[in-house]
């Protein structure tokens, strides 16, 4: 049997949001351009969305960029700040339908997914320099930040607040796979994938 999909409309202006923002958790109505979140399966206004400054960036949501032979589209765009600087979170979707994180920071690119199973079992960061196992590798602990969600732009799978401070840690196995986690007030999350040349990435300027 197959169930109909839940129409969601913009709490604001009214407009129908449409099929495609029905795996998404926070969104921008493309009609007013209000933020929005899901919550119990109804859709609520997510509050401020913070100053995206205007730097250099790599690529912006709406561009279509190419890595490795495999094409992202960026409808997300988070910035966080460590204090000494920044860096940005893009999520994308990509041709095959999976979502990619992108993170660029001062010109270091990273590719990763997110990890459904298999996860380490810490519920608070690990300290830098220390080494566990996780889906049959080997990783140490190489950099550990605090950083504060500071603007948002965009759709995303999980709802983001501006202000909210998480703890991320990157690990590097040998073969140079990349295992980051973040821990904030919902638990840990982890994300797995690889560093990338970034004059390796393509980009269509929308």
């Amino acid at each position: 049997m197959i169930r109909p999909m839940t129409q969601r409309n913009c709490p604001k202006c009214g407009d129908s949001l449409g099929p495609q923002f029905a795996r998404l958790k926070m969104m921008n109505c493309p009609s007013c351009g209000t933020s929005l979140f899901v919550q119990d399966d109804q859709m609520r206004l997510a509050g401020e969305q913070g100053v995206m400054h205007d730097v250099p960036l790599l690529f912006g949501l709406g561009d279509r960029v190419v890595i490795g032979g495999l094409t992202y589209h960026p409808v997300g765009h988070a910035r966080y700040s460590y204090g000494r600087g920044t860096w940005d979170e893009f999520w994308t979707t990509s041709d095959t339908g999976a979502g990619r994180w992108i993170s660029v920071d001062e010109g270091d690119v990273v590719v990763q997914e997110p990890l459904d199973g298999g996860m380490p079992a810490f519920s608070t960061p690990p300290a830098l320099g220390s080494a566990f196992r996780c889906l049959d590798g080997h990783f140490t602990v190489t950099e550990a930040e605090e950083a504060t969600c500071v603007a948002l732009r965009g759709n995303f799978p999980d709802l983001l607040l501006i202000g909210e401070v998480h703890h991320f840690i990157n690990a590097t196995a040998a073969d140079a796979t990349l295992l980051s986690g973040e821990f904030g007030p919902d638990g840990a999350r982890w994300f797995l994938g690889e560093w990338v040349d970034p004059f390796d990435v393509r980009v269509d300027r929308r």
